[in-house]
């Protein structure tokens, strides 16, 4: 199963807006992303794709999934690391 950069995308803004509200989620958002991401999409990750979280700011956080795979306009793969806002 792949996974659409869109689907990266609102599963981080889904973790980043509830480890906002809740702070023990956010300590699991640090401890645990992809346990994180599985609480708020209902899915796990698809094979090869992983996510790394690091605190930035009191209250921001820096998620980066590793494995993604999308192909740019040109037809060429992009990065297969993506930090996501």
């Amino acid at each position: 199963m792949s996974w659409a950069l869109e689907q990266a995308y609102a599963c981080v803004n889904k973790m980043k807006e509830r480890a906002a509200e809740d702070e023990s989620y956010r300590l699991l958002v640090l401890s645990d992303p992809e346990t994180a991401c599985r609480l708020v999409t209902g899915e796990s990750l698809p094979e090869g794709v992983r996510m790394t979280v690091r605190e930035h700011g009191p209250e921001g956080l820096d998620i980066v999934v590793h494995g993604l795979q999308e192909t740019w306009p040109t037809g060429e793969l992009g990065p297969e690391e993506s930090v996501l806002d």
